[in-house]
């Protein structure tokens, strides 16, 4: 029951961490978007758009495929609490014999 009990933790932490990245690129996505708001354009400052624009459309990749292993990580966590809750209900059960 310990060693599933660390699997969980384990899958919550990943699940943080992914959250945390998450935050970490909106965030990063307001600036561009101030910084983009701000250009006027100029040939250089079309290029600093377009470079903007590129690397906004790399973090909403990496935002789509976050939220997908998010759902991965909350699928199998839902699965690993439910072998652990299965753990305990046969040990109670055990228990009473």
């Amino acid at each position: 029951m310990l060693a599933q009990k660390d699997v969980i933790a384990g899958l919550e932490s990943q699940k943080s961490a992914r959250g945390d990245e998450i935050e970490q690129i909106f965030d990063d996505q307001q600036r561009l978007r101030e910084n983009m708001k701000a250009l006027k354009g100029s040939a250089e400052e079309k290029a600093l758009l377009q470079r903007y624009t590129q690397q906004l459309n790399e973090q909403e990749n990496r935002l789509q495929a976050l939220r997908k292993e998010t759902q991965q990580i909350e699928e199998q966590k839902a699965g690993a609490q439910a072998a652990l809750d299965r753990m305990i209900e046969e040990l109670a059960f055990d228990v009473k014999l």
